[in-house]
Order: structure tokens, then C-alpha cells, then sequence
């Protein structure tokens, strides 16, 4: 298991825990939600960045190569 999803796990298991020990506090569940939907945006970003780099380096490459 990743250490994020040990992460994520261990604050879902407080979550719980809390809601055990009073009713049910929203707050926390919605926050443990956006720090992971935001986490989410990065890395689809990063993910996006990253082809359009590696597009861009092959087409680099295939220049490269025409002017030979």
C-alpha cells in the first residue's frame, strides 16, 4: 500500500472514530474530500504537462531526424 493510501486510510479511521465519539462531524469528512480532489487536479495537470512535453520532444526528434 502507498504511503498516501496509508494516509488516507488512517484519516478516514479518525473520521470514523469521531463520529463514534460525537454526531457525525461533517466538517472533517469534506475536508479529508477536497484534499484529495485537489491532490487529484494536480496530478491529472502534471499527467497532462507531461504528454504534451514528451509530444513535443518526439516531434523535436523527428525534425531532428528530417534534417539529416
Amino acid at each position: 500500500m502507498s504511503e498516501e493510501t496509508e494516509k488516507l486510510l488512517k484519516e478516514i479511521k479518525a473520521y470514523r472514530d469521531d463520529m463514534v465519539a460525537r454526531n457525525y462531524p461533517y466538517q472533517q469528512i469534506s475536508d479529508i474530500i477536497t484534499k484529495w480532489e485537489m491532490n487529484k487536479d494536480f496530478l491529472e495537470e502534471a499527467e497532462k504537462e507531461n504528454r504534451k512535453l514528451e509530444e513535443s520532444y518526439q516531434e523535436s526528434v523527428r525534425q531532428a531526424k528530417e534534417r539529416k
